[in-house]
């Protein structure tokens, strides 16, 4: 066995040089990362280049008539209270001139099934389309702030140069006034927001002269102004990339006739600059000119396929039509499509999941349609009062005392009245009666039931009343009436 002496020298081993910090992370594949992100993971900001074309017309003007409706609701009364309104004070919802109350727990099941089951519909159906025409997200930042800050900086490209440059006076003056802007149209929002829960009424009259006493209100205003400010002046894309569950959900409720925006790879490959396209070269219609990629709000490239980060908002499609004009060539080399279409098949518009969905939406709201045509004109309610389960009376009688709640569900005052039609020899002493509610009012009356001990079968004895008014409601209600045990009345 040789020597360690004997061995023969190995060369040393050569030392590489760690490669520059810039330069770490160029090996990261693109695919892996967001495109908000650059790839050492730092914020990358997106500045899309808008190109006002059919679709972006349509989804303006669907989000100023969304602007006017936000305003609207809460302000427009409709049945002399507002369009809509959740009143957190009086616990009543107004709703285009219905008032509703917690105890139509059955309407507001069938209303949160349907709201559930469309949702699902819809984006197994049409896709992001929600995100891109209808979502507050996408409108309010595309339609209200982005225009603000572009009014003030200019384009996409000045934009970028002035947030990338030392500060000056000029830029600290512009930003200044952005975000008092930007502050103003925040408050107005959570304002408005407010007065969906205690309507603007009580916000000029009650809140606005006396803020102090209503400290919860203005926190309410400040929060949700920060929490406006914080994602429409800086979160913004990420909101829907990294945050919005919906577009996690779009991945299972998808499938492969769902509308979606997508790329004609046959048509559009090989992509070819133009500066690259000689004679000889075989070319698609994409000159890679990468304008799809610059309109986009979330920094999608869409011809890398469907992806999570596309919210449908075709702003590539408008562009990329603008450059097909421009080349003298069909628009549609972006599009509105499915998986179906794109690989030679014929979209099938009605397919088992999306029938399903609408089957079970029809019954929703149906089912929400049929419970408020048949909602009475009144509610009543019996429970229980005072603090004992019952009282003997000398004469032998035994008393139960309770509390009636009538709610008037119509707009016109109501008089009803109330009386026992069993068990015999029962009697009814009312704090009020008749009983007057205001219209959407509700009147609680207490009520003292006197009834024979005889009865009581195992300390328990059933009451009827029947409840009606002048105009036309008639109900009878039951109630379980607690007594003695035995002949003896013991308990």
């Amino acid at each position: 066995m040789p020597s360690a002496a004997n061995e023969t020298p190995r060369a040393a081993a050569p030392v590489v040089s760690p490669p520059p910090a810039e330069r770490i992370f160029d090996v990261a594949p693109e695919e892996d990362l967001l495109y908000s992100l650059s790839a050492d993971g730092k914020r990358k900001f997106m500045y899309p280049l808008v190109r006002k074309g059919r679709y972006w017309q349509i989804r303006r003007a669907l989000a100023y008539a969304l602007f006017a409706l936000f305003v609207a609701l809460p302000l427009i009364p409709v049945g002399g209270n507002p369009a809509f309104q959740i009143d957190l004070l009086t616990r009543r919802t107004h709703v285009f001139g219905g008032t509703f109350y917690p105890s139509d727990n059955l309407i507001l099941a069938a209303f949160g099934f349907g709201v559930i089951v469309t949702v699902f519909f819809v984006g197994s159906t049409f896709g992001r389309m929600w995100c891109g025409y209808a979502c507050p997200q996408t409108v309010y930042l595309e339609f209200l702030f982005r225009p603000i800050e572009t009014f003030l900086e200019g384009g996409p490209h000045k934009q970028k140069r002035l947030n990338d440059g030392p500060m000056t006076q000029k830029k600290l003056v512009i930003k200044t006034a952005k975000w008092i802007i930007w502050t103003a149209v925040a408050l107005l929002m959570s304002t408005t927001f407010l007065a969906y829960f205690l309507g603007w009424d009580r916000l000029v009259h009650e809140v606005a002269p006396d803020p102090l006493a209503w400290k919860g209100a203005l926190f309410v205003i400040g929060l949700v102004s920060a929490a406006i400010l914080f994602d429409f002046g800086w979160f913004r894309d990420q909101m829907c990339t990294i945050a919005c569950p919906y577009g996690r959900l779009q991945n299972v409720l998808s499938d492969r006739d769902t509308i979606l925006v997508a790329y004609d790879v046959k048509r559009g490959d090989p992509k070819v600059k133009l500066k690259d396209r000689v004679a000889g070269v075989i070319a698609g219609d994409c000159i890679e000119c990468r304008a799809c990629v610059n309109a986009c709000p979330t920094g999608t490239d869409i011809k890398r396929g469907l992806q999570p980060e596309c919210i449908g908002t075709a702003q590539c499609v408008d562009a990329c039509d603008e450059v097909m004009r421009g080349q003298g060539k069909p628009i549609g080399l972006i599009k509105y499509t499915s998986e179906t279409e794109q690989q030679g098949g014929v979209r099938h518009t009605w397919r088992p999941r999306n029938l399903a969905y609408l089957g079970l939406m029809t019954i929703a709201w149906t089912t929400l349609a049929v419970l408020l045509l048949t909602r009475g004109a009144a509610l009543v309610e019996v429970v229980r009062g005072g603090r004992e389960p019952y009282r003997m009376l000398p004469t032998g009688e035994v008393a139960n005392q309770q509390r009636i709640k009538i709610t008037n569900q119509l707009p016109e005052t109501q008089r009803f009245t109330i009386e026992v039609l069993s068990p015999v020899g029962a009697t009814l002493v009312l704090s009020e009666s008749p009983v007057v509610v205001d219209p959407d009012h509700q009147s609680n009356v207490n009520a003292v039931a006197t009834v024979p001990r005889s009865v009581f079968v195992d300390g328990q004895a059933p009451l009827r009343y029947r409840v009606t008014s002048d105009k036309g409601f008639a109900k009878d209600v039951e109630f379980l009436l607690l007594g003695p045990y035995g002949s003896g009345g013991g308990q």
